[in-house]
């Protein structure tokens, strides 16, 4: 949902009167934090997909320092209010990742309404280390990957509740540059 959150708020940042040459004002501070986070989740499905046991055997461990290193760059940045909606996000995740044993669980059925067979399958049969299908000893239910995009949709995919949080604070900071304002409100230099 991040790329349809960020490329939404490009357009429609540019349908208000916004200026893409604005975004180089945005500084994220603690990037380095951010994109180590997600290097350490991709770096441990590619790894995972290999075979690597130790990985497989791993992945609440590995989703731990992935979710560590992307609170430790949030947090940098919490001075500005979309950052504090997208923690939110982030910390719903973590919590029902959590709560599962280092996996995010996620609805089979919203899965197939969607027409991602094989996606289900690929989970169902461990080859998807970073979620877990939904059953009856799921917990947090309410917060796993249980909402589906419509059908017709170009890029069916399964979201969560704290994805919805992470989506709707990338898409105000992107208006908020493309517009000119301060991140708080406030019109930028």
């Amino acid at each position: 949902m991040l790329v349809e959150s960020l490329g939404g708020g490009l357009l429609v940042g540019k349908a208000r009167g916004g200026k893409f040459s604005n975004i180089s004002s945005g500084e994220i501070r603690g990037w380095y934090f951010i994109g180590a986070s997600f290097l350490v989740e991709f770096s441990a499905v590619y790894f995972a997909s290999k075979g690597v046991k130790l990985v497989v055997d791993g992945i609440p461990f590995i989703h731990l320092l992935s979710y560590i290193l992307l609170f430790f760059g949030l947090f940098m940045n919490l001075d500005k209010y979309p950052f504090w909606i997208i923690t939110a996000g982030v910390l719903l995740n973590f919590i029902v990742i959590m709560a599962n044993g280092g996996q995010m669980p996620i609805s089979k059925e919203a899965l197939i309404s969607v027409g991602l067979l094989d996606n289900a399958a690929a989970i169902e049969q461990g080859r998807i280390i970073t979620h877990t299908l939904i059953n009856d000893a799921t917990k947090l239910r309410f917060l796993s990957d249980i909402l589906a995009l419509p059908k017709y949709y170009p890029r069916p995919k399964v979201y969560s509740l704290g994805d919805i949080f992470m989506a709707a604070g990338v898409f105000i900071y992107v208006q908020h540059l493309m517009l000119g304002k301060g991140v708080n409100g406030q019109i930028g230099k």
